[in-house]
């Protein structure tokens, strides 16, 4: 009798480094009884997310698909706790995909646990965004947007931020019962730290010298943001050699974030997804709405526009790299 866990993310919660660590600490878990799944797709550079067992090509629509060969190779991991951690789920928007995924694995695990991590919609949808400007082809393709902080919320968004119409169907599925939801905050996580967090959900004991961290996928600064997504709406990808270059040329700058009223009017169109979500899952006694309210994060001023100072960087820095070439 096994069991499965699905970490599936959402975005921007720490997935990365949680994936990163476990690829990592591989012997570490299975001398804790714990086999994480990673299975080599071949390629030289392993994709700890996995993605290569979701078919991405319909996303700009909204649905990503999870390829009949994961079901197979989960099957095949040895093991009797089998972890498998990939953001790539939350993708998944359709209940019907669920069920057949759920059917594929047959009787091969007595029971499957699905663990979701979750942040408020404004803070989420402004960190998911700005991935759009340094990831691959999935969040370009995704999100759309005037290149200010936020997304704009056509069906693509509104269909991942509304975590109760997005999450719900994974209780549909698999049972309430068998889901975890986590708040992404740092003061609300083991030890402040989600690979932390992450082991003590498995109940793997754990001492502060097995948790080596530095986090992956760290925020970038408004210059790398507002001109990677001018370059991707040109049509130039993430590995073409000029946008590496003038990624790497442009230097430092401030996180770009939208005025707190901004933020606050943002997030007002998913408190009730919110209260929905927790009146089932019971996810937050304290928070009606699951998290805290406060906006003291944003400043009353938007910090997400050019100014000549930035502009005139940006210009010189396009030009000089394209002479260089």
């Amino acid at each position: 009798m096994r069991e499965l866990t699905l970490h599936i993310g959402a975005h921007k919660t720490g997935t990365s480094t949680v994936q990163s660590w476990m690829y990592n600490n591989q012997r570490f878990l299975k001398k804790n009884s714990v086999t994480p799944f990673f299975i080599e797709n071949g390629k030289s550079a392993v994709q700890v997310n996995q993605t290569y067992y979701f078919d991405h090509s319909k996303i700009k629509n909204g649905s990503v698909f999870i390829k009949e060969q994961l079901a197979i190779n989960l099957k095949k991991c040895t093991g009797k706790r089998v972890v498998m951690s990939s953001e790539c789920f939350s993708w998944i928007h359709d209940k019907e995909q669920l069920e057949q995924f759920k059917a594929s694995l047959g009787a091969h695990f007595s029971s499957i646990k699905i663990l979701i991590y979750i942040r408020r919609q404004d803070r989420q949808a402004l960190s998911h965004y700005q991935q759009r400007a340094k990831s691959w082809e999935a969040e370009g393709h995704y999100f759309k947007g005037d290149n200010k902080a936020f997304p704009s919320l056509d069906k693509n968004a509104n269909s991942y931020l509304n975590y109760y119409d997005h999450f719900a169907m994974w209780g549909d599925v698999f049972g309430d019962e068998n889901i975890t939801f986590k708040v992404f905050d740092r003061l609300e996580l083991k030890n402040n730290c989600v690979v932390s967090d992450f082991l003590d959900f498995l109940k793997v004991p754990f001492s502060q010298d097995d948790i080596n961290v530095n986090d992956a996928n760290v925020s970038l600064g408004i210059l790398h943001v507002k001109v990677a997504h001018i370059l991707r709406s040109m049509g130039v990808k993430r590995n073409d050699a000029i946008f590496q270059k003038i990624i790497n040329e442009l230097g430092d700058s401030y996180v770009m974030r939208p005025a707190r009223s901004t933020a606050i009017d943002f997030y007002s169109n998913f408190r009730a997804s919110n209260v929905a979500l927790n009146q089932r899952f019971k996810i937050s006694s304290e928070n009606e709405s699951i998290f805290s309210e406060s906006f003291d994060f944003y400043n009353e001023k938007a910090s997400d526009e050019w100014n000549e100072d930035l502009a005139n960087h940006a210009i010189k820095t396009i030009i000089k790299v394209m002479l260089d070439k």
